[in-house]
């Protein structure tokens, strides 16, 4: 998943450097080609089996939380743990429809490509091209009674660097931001950017869930506001 651009900076709007406006880039989002989707469908099918055996430990009341249904939200859930996020939905938020915010590059046209397989919705866009597009598309599937997802630290990080795009969302929008991390007993770390969990088979994962109802609970300014959401989150995430 991936992040929004900052307030009042349209990533489609840059100025050239004599002072005129520059002619838009000519860039287009990328998609996964149809054979190229069929291909996924085994990994699909491994990694529905895979989650599946996986043991979730999780409190009645962060339960309670994560299966929030009085509302649409905003979920927020850290880059490096996103090998999760389709089974916490089937297995609690599973009436909920939920479309994740994607990069418009080659690698989000496959993470879309896969997210599809997983039931899971797309928009195309980032801090550096379509950005307020997908904002604007994020939440007319809100107005639906969509959930949005976004990984505050995607697509390329820093690994947690709270991006302002979930502030812009939430402040525009004043979804709730249902926010959780999750604790892998036994996992695999890749030396990617963001060091991603693999968890092992059947191993138990814990679940630290919270939520802000509103997003003046984290206050008027948006920077700080980053800087208090980022806390939030840093508070329930445990990395081994």
């Amino acid at each position: 998943m991936s992040d929004l651009p900052r307030a009042g900076m349209p990533d489609d709007d840059i100025p050239a450097k004599d002072g005129t406006e520059a002619a838009p880039p000519k860039r287009e989002v990328i998609r996964v080609s149809w054979w190229r989707y069929l291909l996924l469908l085994p990994l699909s099918w491994v990694v529905r089996a895979w989650t599946a055996s996986l043991r979730f430990e999780i409190t009645e009341h962060e339960q309670a939380l994560l299966s929030y249904s009085e509302k649409p939200v905003i979920l927020a859930l850290w880059h490096n743990r996103l090998f999760i996020v389709a089974e916490v939905q089937r297995r609690y938020r599973q009436n909920r429809r939920l479309v994740a915010l994607v990069s418009a590059s080659k690698d989000g046209a496959w993470l879309e490509a896969f997210f599809k397989q997983m039931k899971i919705d797309t928009v195309r866009g980032s801090s550096s091209f379509r950005g307020m597009q997908a904002l604007r598309e994020m939440m007319a599937a809100r107005q639906t009674g969509a959930d949005i997802g976004i990984t505050p630290d995607g697509p390329r990080g820093p690994c947690y660097e709270m991006k302002p795009g979930i502030i812009l969302l939430a402040r525009l929008t004043h979804a709730p931001i249902l926010y959780y991390s999750a604790r892998f007993h036994t996992a695999k770390r890749f030396k990617s950017w963001d060091r991603f969990y693999l968890p092992r088979p059947f191993s138990t994962v814990t679940l630290s869930v919270r939520m802000l109802p509103d997003y003046a609970n984290l206050g008027a300014d948006g920077e700080g506001a980053a800087r208090e959401l980022r806390r939030l989150m840093m508070e329930i995430t445990e990395d081994r």
